[in-house]
């Protein structure tokens, strides 16, 4: 059995975005991994990885995320055949923008189109949950939930799962810098505080209350206000070089706000693309890291609309 190529694009993702741990997540309109697939008698099967961190991603369909994910689909789907996959990353492991979440998403998106569209939204990000949970070693959905559904997303609740959709306003942009280092999700969940003061929390509930109220009525500056986090960040702060003085770079080039995505090491800000500063808070970022002898990538997009086909 040798069935036709399928082709579908997953895209980056920021997630946590301030006071929403595990919780909130935004997706990007770029940049995005592709990923293909065809139906085969039975198993799955990656014979190509391609892209930026390639080398350092397994063909073991065991312990990636993009087969794990589909493989979790089949199941539910009472699939009777199996998948070839090719991967194309356009998104670098170790980013914090969401790598194996794409790469997680992408493959239950794919397996789920495979399979004639039987599963519902929610069970694709369940499905891709799953490889998220086996790859970083927590479950997590705050990456696939955009990945997926596109737009602004909150996690109501993980037992029983509960993800609400926002589309974030028309006119928030978003530069992401990605300086040359690797933090690991895993190594980023290691030195996370295990209990927290109960005047973080109330600050936290105020600023992630007031944050889904920015991106619902499209307040540009409630939102910019909102991206606080007094635990999370300050705890990773040690794995990303520069990072607060990234962030006051972009602030006084006129970001709304500026801060560690998802768990680093990329560091993402939000502006008002009305004012188009985006290449100006590009540049200030990128000075950071060129005159520490530092490489930066760096994107100036938006938030996206999800997986798709392609």
């Amino acid at each position: 059995m040798s069935g036709e190529w399928i082709r579908v694009a997953a895209p980056a993702t920021t997630s946590n975005i301030g006071p929403g741990f595990d919780t909130f997540g935004l997706a990007m309109s770029e940049p995005c991994d592709v990923i293909e697939g065809r139906a085969t008698d039975s198993g799955i099967v990656i014979s190509e990885v391609t892209g930026p961190g390639s080398e350092g991603i397994p063909t073991d369909p065991k312990v990636n995320s993009v087969s794990i994910a589909a493989e979790q689909v089949l199941k539910r789907c009472g699939a009777d055949f199996g998948i070839e996959l090719r991967i194309k990353k356009g998104i670098r492991p170790c980013s914090g923008m969401g790598s194996s979440g794409a790469s997680a998403a992408g493959g239950a998106f794919l397996a789920n189109i495979m399979c004639g569209g039987r599963l519902g939204p929610t069970e694709v990000i369940l499905c891709a949950a799953h490889a998220e949970d086996v790859i970083s070693g927590g479950l997590h959905a705050d990456n696939v939930s955009p990945c997926i559904l596109g737009g602004f997303t909150a996690i109501r609740s993980y037992e029983p799962f509960d993800v609400i959709r926002i589309e974030p306003p028309a006119n928030l942009g978003m530069v992401v810098a990605l300086p040359d280092v690797m933090v690991a999700t895993w190594d980023a969940r290691q030195v996370l505080p295990r209990e927290v003061p109960v005047r973080d929390l109330v600050f936290h509930v105020g600023n992630a209350s007031s944050l889904v109220y920015g991106m619902m009525a499209g307040d540009l500056a409630a939102i910019g206000r909102s991206v606080k986090d007094a635990v999370f960040e300050p705890a990773r702060a040690g794995l990303v070089p520069h990072l607060k003085e990234a962030e006051r770079a972009a602030m006084s080039a006129g970001a709304l706000a500026s801060f560690l995505g998802g768990s680093g090491p990329c560091i993402m800000s939000f502006y008002d693309r009305g004012a188009g500063i985006g290449g100006i808070i590009e540049e200030k970022v990128k000075a950071v890291y060129a005159e520490n002898g530092m490489g930066c990538d760096t994107w100036v997009t938006g938030p996206g609309a999800g997986c798709r086909r392609l």
